[in-house]
């Protein structure tokens, strides 16, 4: 019995040393009682763009970058793919999209998260997404090297092939690798003009890389 008991813990143990906690999603009820406010406000018209994800997509200014563009923007700085789906009816679901433009995983990664665990968040937004709108198409930014985190490099390698691995699985996905590829140098090593001071966010640069990668998937506007 305690041989057994031995045989099952190690097969379980790796997976349970993978996991980190989730952080509480309660830390962004302001930001969604905004888009509710938002959207009692001026109503969405359902069947449209919604960008979503974590501070890369809730930087970006939609009219400046993509002037003519109808779209929303339903970002909130700082979160997990696993925020994202707590409050996935409120930032995506109920606008009933028929094209989501997505950024996340990387505080993921730095919090301590392993590749797999955020693929397994990812699985389940993918899942929802595509069980309230089956006809929706996904746009998936690969996560982008960064001076400030250098030390996650080979993890957020990792989650690319997987997001990669995703869209070759299911047609309506389709995985930008630009998005890091783009913001390394021939030696792997991120591009500082490409982000602000803090060597983690995009730089009007970075969001113009950004326009060039999606305009060509982006309907006409």
């Amino acid at each position: 019995m305690k041989r057994l008991l031995f045989l099952l813990l190690s097969l379980f143990l790796p997976v349970l040393a993978f996991a980190g906690p989730d952080p509480d999603p309660a830390r962004f009820d302001k930001e969604i009682v905004a888009f509710d406010a938002a959207d009692a406000k001026t109503p969405p018209e359902k069947g449209g763009i919604v960008f979503t994800g974590s501070s890369s997509i809730r930087l970006l200014d939609l009219k400046k970058v993509f002037p003519g563009l109808k779209a929303l923007n339903r970002g909130f700085g700082g979160s997990h793919i696993s925020d994202v789906n707590h409050y996935l009816d409120r930032c995506l679901l109920r606008y009933e999209p028929s094209l989501v433009i997505f950024y996340c995983g990387g505080n993921d990664l730095w919090d301590k998260k392993s590749p797999e665990q955020v693929e397994e968040d990812f699985a389940e937004f993918q899942r929802r997404l595509f069980e309230k709108c089956p006809q929706a198409k996904l746009i998936v930014m690969a996560v982008r090297p960064s001076p400030q985190r250098v030390s996650i490099r080979d993890k957020e390698a990792d989650l690319n092939a997987r997001f990669k691995k995703a869209a070759e699985t299911d047609k309506r996905i389709t995985y930008v690798a630009g998005s890091c590829d783009r913001f390394v140098d021939k030696n792997g090593t991120a591009i500082p003009e490409l982000f602000v001071g803090d060597g983690l966010h995009m730089s009007d640069a970075g969001y113009a890389i950004w326009k060039e990668l999606l305009t060509p998937l982006l309907p006409k506007y």
